[in-house]
């Protein structure tokens, strides 16, 4: 890695702006889900969430070590001369496509990816799950992987979160 200059990371720094693209290189993939990337000598962050639209559980799942990449630059912290950086947002946002292309009311194909106390996810779409109450599965019992119609009841892109209901009789 290019080692800068205190002078020179200082204008480095100073010229990168909110939103702005840049290129980088994945230099390090730490287990606690932060990724390093070398910015022509000054190390950047990108937290896991800022990897993809989709859940992942290692950024590793999407990229690799030595990967050259296009980098959104989030913010610059001058204090402690540090540079979040985003992949998932050189991407549209797939909740707001759902929003934009479907209805309240619609019938959609999903899989079952999670079972938690108070429901189940399912995906919707690359990206999107959408939570199915567990008062409404009168009982039944879906397992990941399972496919099921649901009806998208709620988009709330604000909070990001899709409401879904069963449709009877739609799973497989």
């Amino acid at each position: 890695m290019l080692t800068l200059r205190a002078e020179e990371r200082l204008d480095f720094l100073q010229g990168l702006e909110r939103g702005q693209v840049v290129a980088g290189v994945v230099s390090h993939i730490a287990s606690f889900g932060v990724t390093f990337v070398e910015l022509g000598g000054v190390e950047a962050q990108m937290n896991i969430p800022e990897v993809s639209w989709s859940p992942v559980d290692s950024p590793a799942d999407v990229i690799r070590e030595g990967q050259e990449l296009p980098f959104t630059v989030l913010g610059v912290d001058m204090s402690r001369e540090r540079v979040s950086l985003s992949l998932k947002d050189l991407t549209p946002d797939p909740l707001r496509e759902l929003a934009r292309t479907r209805r309240l009311g619609d019938v959609v194909r999903g899989q079952v990816t999670r079972s938690v106390p108070f429901g189940v996810f399912i995906r919707v779409h690359d990206g999107i799950e959408g939570l199915v109450h567990r008062g409404e599965l009168d009982g039944r019992e879906l397992q990941p992987g399972d496919e099921v119609d649901v009806e998208i009841a709620a988009i709330n892109i604000n909070s990001r979160r899709v409401r879904l209901t069963v449709r009877m009789g739609g799973t497989t």
